[in-house]
């Protein structure tokens, strides 16, 4: 089985070696009207392939993964597999305001389409869109790799949910500690897009150690508000654990400037090295 990388999955390549990964090659040139083309450089007859690609904001990184997909089979592959460690748009999964449209559903249904061998997302944002995929869809977690790590260290006594919709998260990855943690969920809500306000928390969290769960950190405003509430709460000590580190405009400084003893997140997404900001390697779980 080789893998193929597009380049949103370009820093995994390293980790896919180290665990023994054969990496297959491509590519790419820039045609004089700024048309993409793509070009294997070597034979995939009747072999099985894999194709590693992330939907990012940028839509060169679907147009990536259409192509290259296109590429492997025409080119006479098996069909292949798609692992997609981070899906963008899934938070786009239904209309919120007149006139608007469901994008991330748009974005999943043009990977069904493609009728890969299997699809492999990891901890996509909305199960609307790991529906939208299709049959043949495989929704991985990051919350053994966390759950893993946070037991190194103290014992977890509550897992918060920054809001409604983490709640199954949070409760999949308390079930996961021995004892089992206790669940508390943060009230939220968002008066505009990226703009969270944090009401109230429905539990106690007073004295307690917590980890507060969600899928990602983009601007950091739900953490930051989950954080403020936890604290006002009394808790012990406050860890912070996301799958998908986006971290946009100025969210990093903010989350540091948090009283949180540790914030993990995994490598779905390039991560710079920060020794606050701790990183766990996803390539484990995406075979």
């Amino acid at each position: 089985m080789k893998w193929f990388l597009t380049p949103s999955t370009a820093h995994l390549r390293d980790p896919l070696i180290e665990h023994g990964v054969a990496l297959g090659g491509y590519e790419t040139a820039r045609f004089a009207d700024g048309e993409r083309g793509y070009r294997l450089t070597e034979d995939v007859t009747g072999q099985a392939v894999t194709l590693l690609a992330s939907v990012t904001p940028d839509p060169a990184s679907l147009f990536d993964l259409l192509a290259l997909f296109r590429l492997l089979g025409e080119n006479g592959s098996q069909t292949p597999s798609v692992v997609i460690p981070y899906l963008g748009y899934a938070r786009q999964d239904r209309p919120v305001r007149s006139g608007e449209g469901s994008l991330g559903v748009m974005v999943a249904e043009l990977v069904r389409d493609l009728q890969p061998a299997e699809v492999r997302v990891l901890d996509v944002h909305s199960p609307r869109i790991v529906e939208a995929l299709g049959p043949r869809a495989i929704e991985l977690s990051a919350l053994p790799l966390f759950a893993e790590r946070l037991a190194r260290g103290e014992p977890v006594d509550v897992v918060v949910a920054p809001d409604a919709g983490a709640r199954r998260r949070a409760q999949s990855l308390a079930e996961r500690f021995v004892p089992t943690a206790e669940v508390v969920i943060v009230e939220k809500t968002r008066p505009r897009p990226n703009v969270a306000v944090a009401r109230t928390i429905l539990g106690d969290v007073g004295g307690k150690r917590v980890v507060i769960v969600d899928d990602m950190i983009d601007t950091g405003g739900t953490i930051c508000e989950a954080v403020r509430l936890v604290s006002e709460g009394g808790a012990r000590s406050i860890r912070v654990a996301a799958t998908h580190g986006i971290f946009s405009g100025d969210a990093r400084p903010r989350i540091l400037r948090l009283p949180v003893r540790e914030t993990w997140v995994t490598n779905s997404l390039p991560q710079p090295l920060h020794e606050r900001i701790r990183v766990l390697d996803i390539t484990p779980i995406l075979f």
